[in-house]
């Protein structure tokens, strides 16, 4: 084996994980508690495990992966990623808290009778939820195939990622059916600082050992660098890769020489040099910034607190702690192109561009330190996949089981039946993320979660909005704008994945964002102005806004 301490190391954080799921099922007997913990999340841990269940594989290995191959301008990922974080906390954590008991469903429910919104939320949620679930999965096999690369030498890549992939599915399911909620919450909260801790130490050490203490400097020496992705699509690797011998000092000659072998091509820093038009980089920003806001696994976590206050609280924690992890991604980024620079290039020229993008952070943490850190950054690679899988998982069955099953089909049925169904539901839906993953093994995991993105800002972020904000909303535009902007962005994003370029002449983009949220946007409007149904509008916005200045009018998620 050649990383048994690596190997270790991930062994004892994931049987951590194991434990603390294992310890939490006594808390899973009921409803409350397997759904939201009972609203008994302490608002400090939840902040941590909202960044922990949000800084998923695509912040910690994807958005540093992305930067190493295509340059600066994959930062934009980690940017959209964060800057919705200010609407959420602006304009929502609070309202949605104190309107909803389980899920966002509850609180739309509080203003717009009837079962058609129910079940639309649920059909969105769980779409967006396994779409999502998928690049968490992607990156464990990557990364468990680059630990233990004598299973995929013996089967094969392809068939070792499945395995693995299959570990990661089958984990994840044990966490969240065994332990629910609070399992979940400690969990991430765990993991939260591991992820934290690896980013911190891996960006400490590149710059000590090869940028004179000084981060910045890893920007000034890729000012004249190609990316590793435009230099493979120029066929111009071999004649770079020919004065490469071995050292990380060579690997950052060689990457400083590739401005003068092609001197027509823009530089790492120059934005525009991966995104190059106009609509690509609108969608991506769109996306990204209203994505948050329609995500049901991340809204959730607003339920597992107290109260309005403790939500808008346990945000701003995120907020801040995302600041951090984002501005180190994108050194971390750069410093894992100049010092793996050939075989950045190697990978590329392979069309192993998967292997390239979602390992980049690993094979820098072994560069740096060796087993004991490549260990810990697929510790904390791990942390970040499990994160954010339990909390998509736990997200899902929730809407499933309750939503759903209780709500929609079984009211009068009782907690063991609704916790039964809760835990059958995320077995089936790993199965069906596991399935996927296999199916999309070759794509990067941030852009994974970017689309996914797209979808959600097509769906829950418009009606939300205007749900919590606009009193002409009507039930029949509640309905139309989820049905447009789900149709729309599912058909441009399973384009995407068939390589398709234009739909009847329109082009499809590296995200549905652009096409979706204004459809969904227009239709819910358009319909309102036409229909005359605004639900019980004044009592949810007195609730929902707290005009008496009473938190939660009461409510509580217990």
């Amino acid at each position: 084996m050649e990383n048994p301490i690596a190997l270790v190391i991930l062994i004892i954080g994931m049987a951590t994980f194991f434990f603390i799921g294992w310890y939490s099922r006594r808390w899973t007997k009921n409803t409350a508690e397997f759904y939201v913990a009972g609203g008994q999340i302490p608002w400090k841990l939840n902040g941590v495990a909202m960044f922990s269940n949000y800084a998923s594989a695509a912040s910690f290995l994807g958005v540093a992966g992305a930067i190493a191959i295509g340059g600066i301008d994959n930062w934009w990922l980690a940017l959209g990623f964060f800057a919705a974080w200010v609407v959420v906390v602006l304009v929502l954590a609070s309202p949605l808290r104190r309107s909803g008991k389980y899920t966002v469903a509850d609180a739309l429910q509080e203003r717009f009778s009837g079962p058609e919104i129910r079940l639309l939320t649920i059909i969105a949620g769980i779409i967006i939820g396994v779409l999502y679930l998928v690049p968490q999965l992607v990156g464990a096999g990557h990364l468990f195939n680059l630990l233990i690369p004598d299973l995929a030498d013996s089967l094969g890549y392809d068939a070792a990622y499945i395995f693995w992939v299959a570990v990661a599915g089958g984990f994840t399911a044990f966490i969240v059916v065994l332990g629910g909620m609070r399992g979940t919450s400690y969990n991430q909260a765990f993991q939260g600082i591991i992820i934290f801790g690896a980013m911190v130490i891996l960006l400490v050490l590149a710059t000590a050992m090869y940028f004179n203490w000084n981060p910045l400097n890893m920007l000034t020496e890729a000012d004249n660098v190609i990316t590793p992705a435009q230099v493979v699509e120029a066929g111009a690797q071999d004649e770079l890769l020919a004065a490469y011998d071995g050292t990380a000092e060579s690997a950052t000659a060689v990457a400083q020489s590739s401005g003068d072998l092609l001197p027509d091509i823009a530089s790492a820093l120059t934005p525009g040099s991966e995104v190059k038009d106009l609509p690509n980089q609108l969608s991506l920003v769109l996306g990204l910034f209203l994505g948050v806001v329609g995500l049901p696994h991340v809204l959730i976590r607003l339920y597992t607190v107290k109260d309005a206050a403790a939500a808008r609280k346990s945000s701003e924690l995120t907020i801040i702690s995302l600041a951090i992890i984002y501005t180190m991604t994108l050194f971390v980024g750069f410093a894992a192109m100049m010092l793996l620079y050939p075989q950045l290039l190697e990978l590329l020229a392979a069309d192993r561009a998967g292997d390239a993008k979602n390992n980049a952070v690993a094979y820098l943490g072994e560069l740096l330190g060796g087993q004991w850190l490549l260990g810990l950054v697929l510790a904390g690679a791990m942390a970040a996949i499990l994160s954010s899988a339990v909390g998509l998982l736990i997200q899902m069955t929730t809407t499933v089981a309750h939503d759903g099953y209780t709500v929609l089909l079984r009211p009068e049925s009782s907690e063991e039946q609704r916790v039964r169904v809760a835990r059958l539901a995320g077995i089936v839906l790993t199965v069906a993320a596991v399935l996927m993953a296999v199916w999309l093994q070759k794509e990067n995991v941030a852009q994974l979660v970017a689309m996914t993105f797209g979808i959600a800002a097509s769906t829950f972020a418009p009606i939300l909005l205007l749900t919590v904000w606009w009193v002409r909303l009507t039930r029949q535009g509640v309905i139309a704008g989820f049905i447009v902007g789900l149709v729309v962005s599912l058909v441009f994003t399973f384009a995407k994945f068939g390589a398709v370029e234009s739909i009847v002449g329109i082009p499809v983009l590296v995200n549905p964002a652009l096409y979706g949220v204004p459809a969904a946007f227009a239709a819910a409007i358009v319909v309102s102005l036409l229909t005359k149904d605004v639900g019980a509008v004044d009592h949810f916005m007195h609730m929902a806004h707290d005009r008496d200045g009473k938190e939660d009018n009461g409510r509580s998620a217990a």
